[in-house]
């Protein structure tokens, strides 16, 4: 159970962190085309974390080695 709640708990964190940057800079280019985040976008990005973390991962690299 105590895997479960860290599971839940680095998800709704990185789901904060998220939504926290993304509407401080929403002004700028990267963030224009952007859709506003919905509770239920923000219980499915805190469930299925990992996913987003190997996608942002993978476009970070390659951003960097182009």
């Amino acid at each position: 159970m105590d895997i479960f709640l860290n599971y839940l708990f680095i998800g709704f964190i990185l789901a904060f962190l998220l939504d926290y940057f993304s509407s401080k800079y929403e002004d700028h280019i990267s963030w224009r085309d952007v859709p506003k985040w919905g509770w239920g976008a923000r219980i499915m990005f805190s469930l299925a974390w990992p996913i987003g973390v190997v996608i942002f991962i993978y476009v970070l690299i390659k951003e960097f080695t182009k």
